[in-house]
């Protein structure tokens, strides 16, 4: 069971409506000309829209209520046709290829911890697409000063309602480990029903943010060779005070 098929009915009124990265992830797909493997999909916030715009992707993901929250999504769309689906954990297996891009989307890399499964991950990924196929990683830049003031203490973050109407209050608490590069990070969920009665639900995570040149060297030694790095999804140069560290990497034939 993945750690993410409790919270999995939260995802998209949490996340749902974030399409900044959308028209960057689109122009890639239609530079790479070809099938586009979404890792770690999630419940398929880029799947629709990729496929509506008439790529062929394909969505993996180790929780198998995340993949079936994109399977309904997909098939409201009506975009089935373009779209397949696989439960699988990015560690240990991908579906075969060959894709001309993968995407890890919105910090999702960060869910691999170790240098191991960084690096089995990219692997896999490397083996899936086809001899100079595209890979592009988009994960958060760590300020130092920002990450220091992770401190544990919980927060409201924001606010939203389910499908159904439910209100949900969803806290957040961060502590960072600045020696290990490691963000300790708890999700509350409080739904609060129409009686004044609260659901909680409680979910923590472990996320491990990169550093540019580290993040570069994982790539070359998995056989990618680094194009660019944007600090902006309109592919504004990446600086130190860029929010966000998007890489795109090229396949080398071989693996060094």
């Amino acid at each position: 069971m993945s750690e993410y098929d409790a919270i999995a009915r939260f995802y998209d009124a949490d996340h749902g409506g974030f399409a900044d990265d959308l028209p960057f992830y689109r122009e890639l797909a239609r530079r790479a000309g070809g099938r586009v493997l979404d890792v770690m999909c999630g419940s398929g916030r880029l799947l629709v829209p990729l496929a509506q715009a008439g790529i062929r992707v394909t969505g993996v993901d180790s929780s198998a209520a995340m993949i079936e929250r994109a399977r309904q999504r997909v098939a409201a769309a009506g975009v089935a046709a373009r779209v397949t689906l696989h439960h699988h954990d990015v560690r240990f297996a991908l579906p075969p290829g060959p894709y001309n891009l993968a995407i890890v989307a919105l910090n999702s890399f960060m869910h691999l911890i170790t240098i191991k499964d960084q690096l089995t991950a990219l692997a896999h990924i490397h083996h899936a697409l086809n001899a100079d196929g595209l890979l592009a990683i988009d994960v958060f830049n760590p300020h130092a000063r920002n990450l220091a003031g992770c401190d544990g203490e919980l927060a409201l973050d924001r606010t939203f309602r389910l499908d159904d109407g439910v209100l949900v209050c969803k806290f957040v608490a961060q502590r960072a480990d600045m020696a290990q590069q490691i963000n300790h990070v708890t999700f509350v969920y409080d739904e609060i029903d129409g009686n004044g009665g609260v659901r909680r639900t409680v979910h923590p995570m472990t996320l491990r943010w990169f550093y540019r040149y580290e993040l570069e060297h994982l790539l070359e030694r998995a056989g990618f060779v680094v194009e660019a790095i944007y600090g902006s999804y309109d592919l504004d140069p990446f600086v130190t005070g860029s929010d966000i560290m998007l890489t795109v990497a090229r396949r080398q034939r071989h693996n060094p």
